[in-house]
């Protein structure tokens, strides 16, 4: 009898492909405890600003709405003539127009602050259990917050940036009149803080975005819809 030997296949079975889910980290928001102090500080002042803005000439000096709500504008209104007479006798717009921004940006800071409470360690627990802020939020409603505060911070930067730069592009004709140190603590020092703060909350959302993103690549896997396309026009 003659008998065969055998020999290794040459062309083995592929291997089953890995799950592209294994390993890979969930993703999620979690506010920062800078980012939430500075929205328990700041929202509160931008409606005490707003309203102010809105309500003059009442809640001006001599106004029946004065004192005491907003007594302390008697002095900045003395600093900054963008909150003075001489912008509200001139009939500048540009208060009131940086004001109803304001609003719309408050809303979208309490939103943001509603969701974190609302959801901040929920996800897997039952539908009675309540949130707890500074928390992880997770899926749709981490998503959410994290798009609504970067979308809000990049509001709130460049509200202020465009601010600075009608005093500049003005010749400084609302700040000008007063001494280096009183610009300096009155005006730059004050205003500066809603550079600085909303230029941390941009990064610290859009690398949660990031993050996000690259983790959804990570799963998808392969180029995606807009690169097949481009390759083939």
């Amino acid at each position: 009898m003659v008998t065969t030997r055998a020999h290794a296949d040459p062309f083995p079975p592929p291997s089953p492909p890995k799950s592209r889910s294994s390993g890979v980290k969930k993703w999620s928001h979690t506010p920062t405890p800078l980012t939430l102090l500075w929205l328990l500080v700041s929202v509160p002042l931008v409606i005490w600003d707003t309203f102010y803005v809105l309500l003059r000439p009442h809640t001006m000096t001599g106004g029946y709405l004065h004192a005491p709500i907003w007594k302390p504008y008697a002095l900045y209104g003395t600093v900054d003539h963008v909150y003075g007479w001489p912008a509200f006798d001139a009939k500048d717009g540009f208060t009131a127009a940086q004001a109803s921004l304001n609003v719309m940006e408050t809303l979208g800071y309490l939103l943001y602050l509603a969701i974190v409470w609302r959801e901040g360690g929920r996800e897997g627990k039952g539908p009675g259990v309540t949130g707890k802020l500074g928390e992880r939020v997770e899926g749709r409603w981490g998503a959410a917050a994290a798009l609504g505060g970067f979308a809000i911070s990049v509001m709130t930067l460049s509200k202020t940036v465009l601010y600075a730069m009608n005093e500049y592009h003005s010749g400084y004709k609302n700040v000008g009149h007063n001494d280096a140190s009183t610009i300096f603590f009155l005006w730059v020092v004050p205003n500066g803080a809603w550079v600085v703060l909303p230029s941390y909350m941009v990064y610290v959302f859009g690398s949660d975005i990031l993050e996000g993103l690259m983790i959804a690549s990570d799963l998808t896997g392969g180029p995606t819809r807009a690169s097949v396309s481009r390759k083939e026009e």
